[in-house]
């Protein structure tokens, strides 16, 4: 039912930000003209070189990028360029890996990909991707296909942060295919964030499971990734709280969500852009201070929140190595 009113609201359209543009690029063709995606870019409009992230969206790339539109362009604003993929349809986890593959080749070519998405969109002249600070955002199901990619190759990715980060293809656990199997440990080292949320684990109905069952998210993660790996719980929020309406009121007939006074859901998506963007920097610029707001993000945001961190005995009391990902 949520993937079906997700498809009735794809046609609403989403506004941007004064310091940001946001522009889609439909029926992207790389190789196969089967195989095509759809392109929601949001950037900085000042003129300079800044990160990207590479955001596949919930449902393993169903959901479309503006439906987080709060979210990602205060990523923008934040001074990080966000490029969201997803297409309308539903393949395998191993299909979208292999779509992910291409999707990487293709956009770090130069002259093609993402120098030339921006080099033909006037509104942000003079913005530089900078491809080789490159880092992959997922939600909830997408973590499952952006594992198998880098189980495979690290390719241009030299970080991930996954929100609500879901292995397996249901949340009942009916069909037993995982990838992560701790405490056996991945077979790539990157530095990780991993955002949860505290109702993750809670179900709508009594005889329905979570959106994010503990047994095969979040924490599941957390122990099979031995690179640098924090996690950030924010704990009065739900699996979907990060999407706009009217689809985050669609997406409560499967997912728990905050209630009450303790809400603000602005802010929420606000705090979660912050740890995004703050680690992207901590890393890329081996920026202790930006490290300080996923090592305390009490003291930093507003939304409540608990955490823990395994550096793996990587050295980050100068800075850490910076962006990395290596193969056993």
């Amino acid at each position: 039912m949520f993937l079906v009113l997700i498809t009735l609201f794809i046609a609403i359209p989403f506004s941007s930000a004064g310091k940001i543009d946001h522009w889609s690029v439909g029926n992207i063709i790389i190789t196969d003209p089967t195989t095509q995606f759809r392109l929601d870019i949001y950037s900085p409009t000042t003129p300079g070189s800044y990160p990207v992230l590479v955001f596949l969206t919930g449902l393993a790339g169903i959901v479309p990028a503006p439906f987080y539109h709060k979210l990602v362009s205060t990523i923008a604003e934040q001074n990080v360029i966000l490029i969201g993929i997803s297409k309308i349809e539903n393949i395998k986890p191993e299909k979208v890996a292999i779509h992910i593959a291409e999707f990487f080749e293709w956009v770090v070519k130069p002259g093609d990909g993402a120098a030339r998405l921006f080099a033909e969109h006037k509104e942000v002249k003079g913005v530089k991707p900078n491809m080789e600070l490159l880092g992959f955002l997922s939600h909830s199901s997408a973590a499952h296909p952006l594992g198998q990619y880098l189980n495979t190759t690290c390719g241009p990715v030299k970080l991930i942060i996954m929100m609500n980060p879901v292995d397996g293809i249901d949340p009942f656990g009916f069909i037993k295919d995982f990838i992560t199997h701790p405490p056996t440990p991945l077979p790539f080292r990157t530095p990780a964030l991993i955002i949860s949320n505290g109702l993750d684990n809670v179900p709508v109905l009594k005889e329905s499971p979570p959106c994010a069952p503990n047994n095969i998210s979040n924490d599941r993660w957390y122990r099979s990734l031995y690179g640098p790996t924090f996690l950030v719980n924010l704990t009065d929020y739900g699996h979907a709280d990060n999407l706009d309406e009217p689809v985050h009121e669609a997406s409560k007939l499967m997912c728990a969500w905050c209630k009450g006074t303790i809400c603000d859901f602005p802010q929420y998506k606000t705090d979660e852009a912050t740890l995004i963007t703050s680690f992207v920097y901590a890393i890329f610029n081996q920026d202790i201070r930006q490290l300080q707001v996923i090592e305390n993000p009490q003291a930093f945001l507003q939304s409540h929140v608990s955490n823990k961190y395994d550096l793996h005995d990587y050295d980050y009391t100068t800075g850490g190595p910076g962006g990395f990902c290596t193969h056993d």
